[in-house]
């Protein structure tokens, strides 16, 4: 791992009275991985890490193999844990996966939302189109999860939410490379108010065709990008 890594990942370990230590291992190396602070490909040293948060090798090689069973990482024989690589047939899966389960999501939220609902999503997408004025690449990317979450929440459909749950994390990954340019952040933007508009007038025709072309574009992005990146990311 960088030299940096170990001290920064731990830097405010602090375990829970619900947590043994593994588990609040377990959850400082996924949310190192999810944002990227250790990057796709990086070994993990599990002495490394060890010598850093004065805690023995167990409960890391226990929150490693967790990690392992959710495919965040790979052991390795004779290299140890390494994190995993997103291949396009991931892609492929979870863009189909998110184009069924947001459908589903927004059509319920459209239904159910009240107006001051309609208000809040309007007005956190004017924020973000200031934001993105201002080329603010972290706060755009925040609101555009923000947008995706408020409409999960407004569907009223928790079992639809907790299944989508799991697949946040990879999207997070995949969502910092597919908004890095300033034109793709106008086009999703500009594809976000337009299903906000269609969610208002209750169009479910023209929200599902967005919405399904919206996700598309957003794939076909990635995959160019891993085509020039040796097919992974």
């Amino acid at each position: 791992m960088k030299p940096n890594y170990n001290k920064d990942i731990f830097a405010n370990l602090e375990v829970k009275p619900d947590q043994t230590l593994s588990e609040t291992v377990y959850h400082a190396l996924r949310a190192a991985i999810v944002s990227g602070q250790i990057p796709a490909g990086e070994r993990i040293n599990e002495k490394a890490l060890s010598d850093s948060a004065h805690i023995s090798r167990t409960p890391i090689r226990e929150a490693l193999h967790r990690l392992a069973d959710e495919k965040f990482v790979e052991i390795i024989s004779h290299a140890g844990a390494v994190v995993s690589r997103i291949t396009e047939q991931d892609v492929e899966e979870i863009f189909e996966l998110r184009i069924a389960l947001d459908r589903i999501a927004t059509f319920h939220a459209m239904q159910n939302m009240t107006e001051d609902q309609f208000q809040t999503l309007g007005n956190l997408l004017k924020e973000t189109s200031s934001l993105n004025d201002e080329d603010n690449l972290t706060e755009v990317i925040k609101n555009f999860g923000k947008f995706n979450n408020y409409i999960y929440e407004c569907s009223n459909m928790p079992r639809l939410t907790m299944i989508v749950s799991g697949l946040r994390d990879y999207m997070q990954r995949l969502r910092d490379v597919s908004l890095y340019e300033k034109a793709r952040r106008d086009k999703a933007l500009h594809e976000h108010f337009l299903i906000y508009e269609g969610m208002v007038e209750k169009n479910r025709p023209v929200v599902g065709q967005i919405l399904t072309e919206h996700l598309t574009y957003a794939k076909m992005y990635l995959l160019s990008e891993m085509e020039q990146n040796s097919n992974t990311l």
